[in-house]
């Protein structure tokens, strides 16, 4: 009986011994795990993907995440026979055409991000009317030389610039090309990074953003009707001519019906192509025939996804050279652009008939 009592005893205490080791355990396991928990946190925070406000001002596309709340970068590329084809024709985010002087036009190159920026030129001489331009989209402005009157609204305004006449390795000359000089300059992204930087120019943009641009969050079709090519004269040598390709839903850009191809023999193409009608009048005691063109506000046509519409635009007078363009449909409404790159081209009224919709 006795024997009995004995082992039932030590059966209990060998239970209570069990528990309590299996407590002890238990107990130093939950310690031991509390300070790993605390230490793996971190990354879990970490790998969680940032809330997207990546969106490109310019196209309403994906940003990099590193370029988002920053100015953006335009580059004066010129568009004379001699500077044909252009380096980095296809690779802006905007693309700004307008007349300059004796008919011909150049254009402004517009950038979200800098490190987008490849190998681009030929880069020319700056005008007034790109820099107010460039002004009201809060940009860092690019050139090689200027006319007077684009000195005189860079130092008027105290304009960001980076000039190709004092700005030593920013450019360089492509001596592959057997034209004049004037027309091989160029510049790359990464150069331009590198000058802002030694600048001190302020990058981050200003209150209000960079741009009045409203995208759709869907591809849109547009009011007017329907168009498969649109035509834009600027002058008698320089028309373009945007056919829509249905499989990409891209405008295709002819220059005087021969396709603007690039360095690279890519064919320039746009998902939105805008032609903003504009009074053009010669700067009265210029020697060089140079054009005023009156950015305070017009009509013109708004082009994409095969469609077509009437609409306004505004920007201001040379008294608010900061003002941002904006556009809004024909009756003053907000107007919705697709997603995607864009061509505007600031039209002369005078040429207003010139231009053609081709359903």
């Amino acid at each position: 009986m006795n024997r009995q009592i004995f082992k039932r005893a030590a059966a209990v205490l060998l239970s209570l011994m069990l528990t309590v080791t299996i407590f002890s355990a238990c107990g130093k396991e939950k310690k031991d795990y509390e300070p790993e928990s605390q230490s793996t946190q971190p990354s879990t925070t970490e790998a969680v993907p940032v809330a997207s406000a990546t969106v490109n001002p310019l196209t309403g596309l994906e940003l990099r995440a590193d370029a988002v709340g920053k100015r953006p970068v335009a580059v004066m590329v010129e568009n004379s026979p001699d500077a044909r084809p252009q380096w980095g024709l296809s690779t802006p985010d905007i693309v700004i055409e307008g007349e300059v002087e004796a008919g011909i036009t150049r254009m402004m190159w517009l950038y979200a991000d800098a490190q987008d920026i490849p190998k681009v030129g030929p880069t020319r001489s700056a005008r007034h009317d790109y820099v107010e331009l460039a002004e009201g989209f809060d940009a860092i402005y690019v050139h090689f030389g200027g006319s007077t009157y684009a000195y005189d609204a860079i130092k008027r305004d105290g304009v960001n610039d980076i000039d190709g006449m004092n700005a030593g390795s920013t450019f360089a000359r492509d001596k592959s090309r057997k034209v004049a000089k004037e027309h091989t300059a160029y510049t790359t992204g990464e150069n331009l990074q590198k000058a802002i930087a030694s600048k001190g120019y302020r990058t981050t943009a200003r209150d209000g953003g960079v741009s009045t641009f409203v995208f759709a969050e869907n591809k849109q079709t547009l009011s007017g009707g329907t168009c498969s090519s649109v035509r834009a004269v600027f002058s008698g040598n320089y028309k373009h001519t945007f056919r829509y390709n249905t499989q990409d839903g891209l405008y295709y850009n002819y220059m005087n019906s021969s396709e603007m191809k690039d360095a690279n023999g890519k064919t320039m193409a746009v998902t939105n192509v805008l032609i903003l009608y504009t009074n053009v009048s010669p700067v009265q005691g210029s020697k060089s025939g140079h054009v005023d063109w009156d950015l305070s506000s017009g009509s013109g046509v708004y082009v994409s996804n095969g469609t077509y519409q009437n609409i306004k635009w505004s920007k201001g007078t040379s008294s608010t050279p900061t003002a941002p363009l904006k556009l809004t449909d024909a009756n003053g409404g907000e107007l919705k652009l697709n997603k995607g790159k864009m061509w505007i081209g600031f039209v002369p009224a005078s040429n207003s008939g010139s231009t053609q919709i081709e359903a």
